[in-house]
């Protein structure tokens, strides 16, 4: 643990990228139920990796462009006192340190290249991360099968109630339990449990549906125009 000021700070700053990296993973995937030790090993081994990587992209353009650095002994014997001394040199090569450790994480999140990868690829990339991928929720697999779709959903309740209508959003809770809801916007098709027609609903455009009274949910994914 750190006992200064200035090793909290360098703390924090390490594992900053590890915990942007976390953050937004969680953004492309369902939510996972891990405990505190699970996630903050997962932030710092993360975090470490992508300080290591950027540590050697830096060195490799000091190597290249020899611009004037700090002297890293000295630093890690006395940070606090080296640091004072050399406040200036110190903050930019620290601000450059971090903002490209950030970008590194970012990108390794997200994820911007994959999308321009081939068909054949994406299609094994999402199939086998179905299959290897574990606390995943039904909703999440459905839902994120063609993401470039319109989803439209219809839910038959236990009541023999029937609703539809484009998907708004829903639960990712990794569990599946009768606490969760997902909510649907548009025009909202509703049929009572003995009504043999089904109609649009005038004035409604959203309605609430518990996964407890769901019996059965269908999904059609609509291709933009």
């Amino acid at each position: 643990m750190p006992t200064t000021v200035v090793g909290l700070f360098l703390t924090v700053v390490f594992a900053l990228p590890g915990y942007v990296y976390h953050r937004l993973v969680l953004r492309q995937r369902p939510e996972r139920v891990d405990t505190a030790v699970q996630e903050l090993l997962s932030i710092v081994f993360v975090g470490v990796i992508i300080d290591l990587v950027a540590a050697a992209v830096l060195g490799v353009v000091t190597a290249v462009a020899a611009p004037r650095t700090p002297d890293l002994s000295r630093f890690l014997l006395e940070p606090a006192k080296y640091s004072a001394a050399h406040l200036a040199l110190v903050s930019w090569w620290l601000l450059a340190f971090v903002a490209l450790a950030i970008a590194i994480a970012v990108l390794s999140g997200l994820e911007p290249g994959a999308r321009w990868l081939p068909e054949r690829w994406q299609r094994r990339r999402h199939d086998r991360a179905r299959r290897v991928r574990d606390q995943q929720s039904a909703w999440w697999l459905l839902f994120h099968e063609h993401p470039e779709s319109s989803i439209h959903v219809g839910c038959s309740l236990d009541d023999g109630t029937y609703v539809a209508g484009r998907l708004h959003s829903y639960s990712k809770a990794p569990v599946e339990n009768g606490d969760r809801e997902l909510t649907l916007s548009g025009e909202i098709t509703y049929r009572a449990p003995d009504d043999p027609e089904a109609a649009i609903l005038p004035a409604v455009n959203a309605v609430t549906v518990s996964a407890r009274r769901l019996v059965l949910l269908t999904v059609t994914y609509v291709e933009p125009s």
